[in-house]
């Protein structure tokens, strides 16, 4: 007899729900090096300096011929040591903009605050809100977004992104581990060379990369910003010849995880290291460093492996994790380990490499990093606050240097689909980064791995299945990645303009279509006006105005309400109502460039 999924389903919520707590847990799922770091107080208070800089005017010099990187010149050393400046990246940039005759583009209100929430908390804000927060300068209005938990969500997602989570290539409990540790270092609780020690060695990294000079080559690829010289690999490769790629079962989600085992290399045939192979298991190139373990109760015979004896990386001691971890520490040791870096931060947030235009950019970074005891969260503030980003990026720049204007970039596809949902008042499932494939949960039939699934942020349909509206959407736009072979992009294509205008056509309902649901009218119109209002001049600016501050984030400015009045004129003529006036208005906003690049 078969028994239909969403019949199951219920009788699992209803048995998940009688479980006694010490049976399983889903916030107790992580399990990994993780849990052992960051347990402490944090590195520093957060209150960084630079937030609230005073710009200096550009100097009456000459401008620079732009052909060739600006030259500073004695006088301009001076203009830049005076100048008054904390931030770092406003001291590193001074002699190339400041101090050589170059000016700062003023930014807007609007323009600044909309790109801080964008990418510090993945969401464009009403002006509302916006207006709320971005209040009292842009220092505090920094450290305000930098603890919410929506900033590190943010960032947990781009670590996602960055070391490709996928369920079907690392355990669960070890990608759970992950993110919590990269939530770790951004409530600066664990220093950035100690989060790349554990990386190093996370079951998440090493699972990934079958052959030892592959794991090392993606190392220095991910700190570094650099493939390793042969002999680098060579020798790296030696450490990492301990782990091997297996499988282990969850005893409570009933599933067979992949996850990293430890294999016994260089040892004699009673266990002991080899003294004529203990070679094979070190590298020499930044100092004598072996690694080999011995086996002990906890090793287990892998028949895929001819009955060699492994150790589930499960069953690592701390101590044992922190020897594993040398890797890590090695490649913490280089300045350019630390210049990579703040360089992440920067392209994070400027979307180019500042560093390799203005090299004195990095070098600032990097001290200020180091002074704050490796807290990255110091990098953040300091960029987010920084000239370089928060300069306009509107209209046609009076200089072609690219740090003379602001960043422009694309939205990534759930910043797009989460803030038109939040403002429209529409319902959608989501994509959880840290389960790339939410179905092996449900196929698994048990309690647990229902209650994982339940309490992520995938959601299950009407059948029992799991709901998908959201993750197809996202990954036709390039986001909610699956990572098991590629991972996110950015494009604009026919494709992908084609999917977004359907979508915001199901929002807004420009034609009033009884068939599609889409927001409720009274979202999209001002309080006071219903729905069957006669729309005139009057009516139709405030439901612009209306539309402007709550799906743009701004008001509209004097253009804008003319061209509003002008259709409400337009409107009256055909005596139009305030819902056929206000849902095409919509469509109009929604579809704009304004809500795809920031």
């Amino acid at each position: 007899m078969t028994v239909s999924r969403p019949l199951i389903l219920p009788l699992l919520a209803a048995l998940a729900a009688c479980q006694p707590t010490h049976v399983f847990e889903p916030d107790q799922l992580a399990s990994g090096p993780g849990a052992m770091v960051g347990n402490g107080a944090p590195l520093t208070p957060g209150d960084f300096p630079g937030g609230d800089d005073v710009l200096p005017a550009a100097r009456q010099v000459t401008p620079p011929n732009e052909a060739r990187p600006p030259d500073c010149d004695a006088g301009c050393v001076a203009y830049c040591a005076g100048a008054g400046l904390s931030n770092p990246v406003n001291r590193g940039l001074c002699r190339s903009l400041w101090g050589v005759g170059l000016a700062s583009r003023p930014i807007s209100f609007s323009e600044a605050c909309r790109r801080l929430f964008v990418d510090m908390l993945g969401r464009v804000p009403d002006a509302a809100e916006a207006e709320a927060t971005c209040a009292g300068g842009w220092g505090a209005t920094v450290k305000r977004l930098m603890e919410s938990d929506e900033f590190i969500l943010v960032q947990q997602r781009h670590a996602a992104d960055r070391f490709l989570y996928a369920n079907q290539v690392a355990s669960l409990q070890s990608i759970y581990d992950m993110d919590r540790l990269v939530a770790k270092l951004h409530r600066g609780l664990v220093p950035y060379d100690l989060f790349a020690s554990v990386v190093s060695a996370h079951p998440v990294f090493t699972r990934r990369y079958a052959d030892p000079g592959d794991k090392a080559e993606a190392l220095f690829r991910q700190f570094l910003g650099r493939p390793p010289f042969e002999h680098e690999r060579a020798d790296m490769a030696r450490l990492y010849r301990l782990w091997y790629s297996g499988y282990y079962d969850h005893p409570q989600l009933g599933m067979r995880l992949p996850d990293a085992f430890v294999r016994f290399r260089c040892l004699d045939k009673d266990g002991k290291v080899n003294d004529a192979a203990r070679g094979e298991c070190a590298s020499v190139l930044w100092g004598y460093n072996e690694l080999t373990f011995t086996p002990d109760l906890r090793a287990a015979r892998d028949p895929s492996l001819d009955n060699e004896l492994t150790l589930w990386s499960g069953l690592l001691t701390a101590e044992e994790w922190a020897r594993l971890q040398i890797p890590g520490r090695i490649l913490a040791r280089d300045l350019s380990f630390w210049e990579r870096a703040v360089d992440d931060v920067l392209v994070q947030y400027l979307g180019y490499d500042l560093s390799a235009l203005v090299p004195e950019v990095r070098g600032a970074l990097v001290r200020f990093l180091l002074e704050n005891h490796g807290d990255i969260r110091s990098v953040h503030y300091a960029v987010a606050t920084s000239v370089a980003y928060l300069q306009s990026a509107e209209g046609a720049a009076a200089s072609t240097y690219r740090w003379a204007y602001g960043p422009l970039k694309q939205v990534d596809a759930e910043v797009w689909i989460d803030s038109l949902a939040r403002q429209t008042g529409y319902e959608l499932p989501g994509c959880d980064h840290r389960i790339s494939q939410p179905e092996s949960l449900l196929n698994a039939g048990s309690i647990a791995g229902y209650r994982v699934l339940a309490e992520s942020r995938w959601k299950t349909n009407d059948k029992g299945n799991v709901d998908k509206r959201y993750s197809e959407l996202a990954r036709t736009l390039g986001g909610c990645p699956e990572n098991v072979v590629g991972g996110r992009f950015r494009v604009v294509s026919i494709l992908t303009t084609a999917t977004q205008l359907s979508f915001v056509q199901s929002l807004c309902n420009p034609t009033l279509d009884p068939k599609i649901k889409g927001a409720d009218v009274a979202r999209l119109l001002p309080e006071g006006v219903s729905s069957s209002l006669a729309v005139n001049e009057e009516v139709g600016e405030r439901i612009a105005t209306h539309q402007y501050r709550l799906l743009l984030g701004r008001s509209p400015d004097a253009t804008e309400v003319a061209e509003a009045r002008e259709a409400g004129r337009e409107c009256a003529i055909t005596r139009c109502s305030a819902e056929e006036f206000a849902r095409p208005y919509c469509f109009a906003l929604l579809s704009s460039a304004e809500r795809i690049f920031y």
